[in-house]
């Protein structure tokens, strides 16, 4: 990062608004304003270009030219050219940084790039890394492409080796750009890589995006080898059906990792509620006596009431309605203005009613379980009444004669 912000400043001097700007102007090494290059190192010697890392202000360069062949050396210097014309606009953190063009006294005419400290794609991939690290690298591949095709640029050699992943943070880094095409250049026949695009049949002259997202395809196929593969397929597809834009594969891969997640999740609650369903002990009717009989007696065994959850939950339910009604009634009771027999017996009979009243309606709900709320009843009536009845018991009690009089009897 630090080599972008120091050279960027000295290709300034190049024309920027077109790619068609005319011939370009080599820097020599005087200009950049930094000692001459050492330490070459050859990274690459494939297709029509030589690649070499040199060091330059200590720091590591990668340099870019074109292979001295005979009967070729014009057109290699050509494409060369062609492709700092495309590169030098590019300013992405997914596409590899490109400083200038140079005369060098070694190689010639070159592109100077940044140094790139990673492994290619597919290096990357042998790593064995995490699902979401390959969602990560998936989705900066995507963003750079995206950057270019909305530039009207296609890569047009995307494959594993021009796809590094930096060692800090396995991030995108795109590089390569000799195959790269724009809408600006007339000639359009200047290759591809076999190993990618051999069974492409679209026309040679043609600029499409496809030819960038059938190797995208092949890309997600090493990321993703046993999943996406409707996604992958449509992008491989050849006829009308392949994505038209490097946008459409990412929503839809989007939409895929994310009903990938859910639709397991949907299972195991189905699964879950299944198990429920099936496994949750049914409510049992009360056990009835057993009758043995001898030749003297005849011996009842009295029926154990059955305990199940459901029956814990009920009576707890049942318990708190029982219970809020008994402090209702006792704090009426004890606040009452008049403190009379009469009137304690009447609250007495009120309480008695609700509590029958709550009674029935759990017993009306849960038909199965009547006999063990009606033996519940039975026990809270029992308490709560004498309860009740010890809180006005020395309350003194009145009659009223046939005269209308009122008695007080202590």
């Amino acid at each position: 990062m630090h080599i972008r912000k120091f050279f960027c400043t000295f290709a300034l001097s190049m024309d920027t608004n077109s790619f068609t700007s005319g011939p370009i102007r080599p820097l020599s090494s005087q200009e950049l304003g930094v000692e001459h290059l050492t330490d070459y190192e050859l990274l690459s010697d494939s297709g029509h270009n030589l690649i070499y890392r040199a060091q330059m202000g200590g720091k590591w360069v990668v340099l870019k030219a074109a292979k001295p062949t005979e009967g070729e050396r014009t057109r290699n210097q050509l494409l060369l050219e062609r492709e700092f014309e495309i590169m030098h606009r590019l300013d992405s953190i997914y596409v590899v940084q490109t400083i200038s063009m140079v005369d060098d006294p070694q190689l010639g005419r070159a592109i100077l790039m940044e140094y790139i400290h990673g492994r290619p794609l597919d290096k990357f991939i042998a790593d064995n890394p995490t699902s979401t690290e390959r969602r990560r690298v998936a989705d900066e591949l995507m963003e750079a492409l995206i950057f270019l095709h909305e530039r009207q640029i296609v890569h047009g050699d995307l494959k594993p080796s021009n796809i590094l992943i930096t060692d800090s943070g396995n991030h995108v880094q795109l590089i390569d750009f000799g195959f790269a095409d724009n809408e600006a250049y007339i000639a359009k026949n200047i290759g591809t890589s076999p190993s990618i695009s051999v069974s492409e049949q679209l026309p040679s002259d043609t600029l499409l995006p496809e030819r960038d997202i059938y190797a995208l395809g092949k890309m997600l196929a090493l990321l993703f080898p046993h999943s996406a593969k409707p996604i992958i397929r449509r992008c491989l597809a050849s006829d009308r059906s392949r994505y038209t834009s490097v946008r459409q594969v990412r929503a839809a891969l989007h939409r895929y990792w994310r009903l990938r997640w859910l639709l397991p999740l949907a299972l195991a609650l189905a699964t879950i509620m299944a198990f429920v369903i099936v496994f949750q002990p049914s409510p049992k009717e009360t056990v009835q006596p057993i009758e043995i009989q001898t030749d003297t007696v005849v011996v009842i065994v009295p029926a154990k009431p059955v305990v199940d959850s459901t029956w814990l939950n009920l009576k707890s339910k049942t318990d708190k309605r029982y219970s809020a009604l008994y402090r209702t009634y006792a704090d009426s009771l004890k606040n009452m203005p008049v403190k009379c027999l009469n009137e304690g017996i009447l609250m007495n009979g009120r309480y008695a009613t609700k509590v029958w009243k709550v009674y029935n309606q759990a017993a009306t709900s849960y038909p199965l379980y009547a006999e063990q709320l009606y033996d519940q009843y039975l026990f809270i009536y029992d308490r709560d009444s004498k309860r009740l009845a010890d809180i006005y018991k020395d309350y003194p009690a009145y009659s009223v004669n046939l005269n209308g009089d009122t008695m007080i009897h202590p």
